[in-house]
């Protein structure tokens, strides 16, 4: 049995305390702290982001606030949209409009009423003298007191003596009502 170790013997056991003593440093010191840190620095981050958004939205939201001042201080109001069954307004307007042509007729379809903002579809179609009066009567329903689309406009410019115009097409007036009616079943 021997009692005292070799020089080797020293500098190995001298090597092996070096690496438990760095090995014990990264697994209970440095792993941690730099797990800490990494999980720090993506809460910051994601804190980072969500103050960019919040920016995003507060200058957007004053855009809107400038526009809508914009909008309300100008010499005539926005339109609104008229509330749910409008229908005799709208045929005092439609009519009022479409006097000046020589003919008219309307079709109306069933009333989209499922959701909160109401679409009713009009089929119309009347006829003119010329192009001029057929584009003016078209602009005055696009130009019309309550919110509408004009959609599927046909314009057909008669041949001949009669250069009568047609003009064929569907507009659909939007209204609001608050409950919006649930489709029968």
């Amino acid at each position: 049995m021997r009692r005292q170790l070799t020089t080797r013997e020293w500098m190995l056991l001298a090597l092996l305390g070096v690496i438990l003593l760095v090995s014990g440093y990264m697994l209970l010191f440095y792993m941690p702290q730099t797990a800490e840190r990494d999980r720090c620095l993506g809460e910051t981050e994601a804190c980072r982001t969500e103050i960019e958004a919040a920016q995003l939205r507060l200058e957007e939201k004053r855009r809107m606030e400038r526009e809508l001042e914009a909008l309300f201080s100008a010499e005539t109001p926005p339109l609104s949209i008229a509330d749910y069954d409008n229908l005799q307004p709208v045929m005092f307007e439609l009519n009022s409009i479409l006097a000046s042509a020589e003919d008219y007729s309307l079709s109306f379809s069933t009333v989209d009423a499922s959701q909160a903002i109401v679409r009713r579809s009009i089929s119309l179609s009347f006829t003119t003298r010329t192009y001029e009066s057929a584009k003016a009567v078209l602009q005055q329903l696009h130009d019309s007191a309550f919110r509408c689309m004009l959609d599927s406009v046909n314009i057909t410019v008669g041949q001949g003596e009669q250069d009568a115009v047609a003009v064929s097409g569907t507009i659909v007036f939007f209204e609001y009502q608050a409950e919006p009616q649930s489709p029968a079943a």
